[in-house]
């Protein structure tokens, strides 16, 4: 993981870009002690058709590969705002919220390995909103493409349920 301070926007607390194994197309942004343990197919399922699902710590996202894709993470002190030119930009966007009691944050799937890097954040509740980029790029036997993923986390008090702000207009990759 590269951490690197905050550029220039004041509300930006932390900005830190990984590369993380989206095994069979998902991640799970989560509470390092949260644990997704075998969920019911339909939670799967919902992950798969729109790229979002959550469980108490978790928030599942989808990926176009099941491969090492890029992540980029920034924390920031308040929401994107309304006029939100990157949720224009990319080409699905999902946003959900769950609780960090640990103050640890971990993005992989299903792996806890002491080596995998963790973001301490100050504990709480967190919206979390991920841009998908680059999936018109990935190839039609999904091996290759040039797909990355933008999670933006802040604090909140509200809860905000699982969505989809904007959707792929194609069949989504991965799935």
């Amino acid at each position: 993981m590269s951490s690197t301070p905050p550029p220039s926007d004041p509300e930006l607390l932390s900005h830190h870009e990984l590369e993380v194994f989206a095994d069979y197309s998902t991640l799970l942004v989560q509470d390092d002690d949260a644990r997704l343990g075998e969920p019911e197919p339909a939670w799967y399922e919902a992950l798969v058709e729109d790229w979002i699902n959550t469980a108490p710590g978790i928030v599942g996202i989808g990926a176009g590969r099941p491969f090492d894709v890029p992540v980029t993470v920034d924390v920031r002190r308040t929401p994107p705002t309304d006029d939100d030119v990157e949720l224009q930009q990319a080409e699905h966007v999902t946003q959900a919220s769950f609780a960090l009691p640990s103050g640890r944050l971990l993005i992989s799937m299903q792996d806890f390995d002491d080596e995998l890097p963790r973001i301490r954040l100050t504990p709480g509740t967190y919206a979390v909103r991920v841009y998908s980029h680059g999936l018109h790029t990935i190839s039609e036997d999904g091996l290759d493409g040039e797909d990355r993923y933008h999670v933006v986390l802040w604090p909140t008090d509200e809860d905000h349920p699982a969505q989809i702000l904007k959707r792929y207009p194609e069949p989504l990759p991965g799935g």
